[in-house]
């Protein structure tokens, strides 16, 4: 074991040790101090990795009985039975399709013909090409996809220094435009259903085209300030004359569109188009609609994806991720820990501007991200709260359920989270590196959310 795994470990053990001698008079009954420990002990062993990321989180399931966190088997595993497990599942299908064909070569290849050769031209390419990737697919996936084609573009520089200099920047931008781009659609972000989820809990559902309608301006303003701030902390080296040209044919991408890339492409249009459609007909829920256009990669004819081929690419370790911290969320919820919470943290009432009131609520996420750096964790967890808290200060749900779930997903501040942590362990930059422009690009985003947000609901007639 590495040093860093050693004494996660250690930690870890403390922690569910410790937790014993907390005594209850901190406002929390022992139920709710042990499942707070719990969630503690399992943080610390997803950032530092003494066990693989699915086996800890298959092991917090059974903590959460041995420690009385849960009442029984069956509530320790109650994220797993929630529709957006299934979604996630399917995400990873979905893209591994797209990656089978040129659809993703093509789409980048597009934007530099349009934005330009140079090498900060290709990089904001490369960021369209993530955030659009993003939009309909996971975030996690969209990343590994797209690792590929960076790790091979890079080899156009000959000299080391050079590669990494430029290779810093574009794995930094690769996962911020992943992560942005997945507040685009509810399709997305596994997390996006899981606050639409909320948003029907209070009440006040709202559509695919309405989610499109606040999350895009904030994608798109965010992704160019996200590429600027990159640009210029990190500065890649420009190519020498034809080695662009050269990378391009070395992508050998087929002229005309073969029979399985146009059913890729004809498979995720029709998604798409119901998913839009799924505003005014309910039945064509998100997950519905993507487990149908799924399973049409595997028919006779197109077969697209094959089971052996599609079970070996999925993130095990997101699912598990996700399914736990659920489940996790829900104990929290039910055992008091998130109304304990929010009573530390927010005041009883908030006689401020909507604007003031959204950017705070935005601020306090990104902080809560740094004890809890995992987004499907925090926003089950404050998720049902929120919707008291709204009642208390008079506010529409939507008003903090919505920046809790865009700055929660926009976990990037450190290469903590599965999705900046996948270009990070590549080697071209260090934990360092990534505050020096994630800072900016969040404070950028708490006020896009702060400003957008109310006057997008405004606008919708929602409040």
């Amino acid at each position: 074991m590495k040093r860093t795994q050693i004494i996660g470990a250690v930690l870890a053990v403390a922690v569910l040790v410790g937790m014993f001698f907390v005594p209850e008079s901190i406002g929390l009954s022992r139920q709710g101090i042990n499942t707070l420990g719990v969630l503690i002990a399992i943080i610390i062993a997803l950032v530092t990795e003494p066990l693989p990321i699915g086996i800890t989180c298959m092991l917090g399931v059974a903590l959460c009985v041995i420690f009385g966190a849960v009442e029984n088997i069956s509530q320790a595993l109650s994220g797993y039975t929630n529709h957006i497990i299934f979604f996630v599942l399917i995400s990873f299908g979905i893209s591994e399709a797209i990656a089978k064909v040129p659809l993703s070569q093509r789409l980048l290849l597009l934007l530099i013909r349009i934005f330009g050769t140079k090498i900060n031209r290709i990089l904001l390419a490369l960021m369209i090409c993530a955030a659009i990737m993003s939009s309909i697919m996971s975030n996690v996936a969209t990343t590994a996809v797209l690792i590929s084609v960076v790790i091979s573009f890079l080899k156009v520089y000959d000299d080391a220094p050079s590669r990494q200099t430029t290779g810093r920047a574009f794995m930094i931008g690769l996962p911020i435009a992943s992560m942005l781009g997945g507040m685009i659609t509810p399709a997305g972000s596994p997390l996006n259903l899981l606050g639409m989820d909320f948003l029907v809990q209070a009440g006040t559902p709202i559509s695919f085209v309405q989610w499109m309608f606040i999350g895009t301006p904030i994608a798109i303003i965010s992704i160019l300030f996200s590429w600027y701030v990159i640009v210029k902390v990190f500065k890649p080296i420009e190519l020498k004359e034809g080695k662009l040209e050269a990378y391009i044919t070395s992508m050998n991408i087929p002229k005309h569109f073969d029979f399985q890339e146009k059913s890729v492409a004809a498979i995720v249009a029709v998604m798409l188009i119901l998913w839009i459609l799924s505003s005014w007909f309910r039945t064509l829920n998100v997950t519905v609609v993507g487990t149908i256009g799924f399973s049409l990669f595997f028919l006779p004819g197109i077969q697209v994806l094959n089971w052996k081929e599609y079970t070996q690419k999925v993130s095990w370790a997101s699912f598990f991720l996700m399914g736990t911290m659920m489940s996790l969320g829900n104990a929290l919820s039910a055992n008091g820990v998130s109304d304990w919470l929010i009573q530390i943290i927010f005041p009883e009432s908030m006689n401020m501007p909507l604007f003031l009131i959204v950017l705070f609520i935005s601020i306090i996420v990104f902080l809560l991200l740094l004890p809890i750096p995992i987004g499907p964790a925090l926003i089950s967890m404050l998720g049902s709260p929120f919707i008291v808290l709204a009642g208390t200060w008079g506010l529409h749900p939507a008003l903090l359920l919505l920046p809790l779930v865009i700055c929660a997903a926009s976990c990037f501040l450190l290469p903590l989270d599965t999705v900046p942590l996948l270009t990070y362990v590549t080697g071209y930059y260090k934990m360092a590196d990534m505050p020096k422009v994630s800072i900016p690009i969040q404070l950028i985003l708490a006020l896009l959310v702060a400003l957008w947000i109310p006057t997008a609901l405004s606008l919708l007639g929602i409040i």
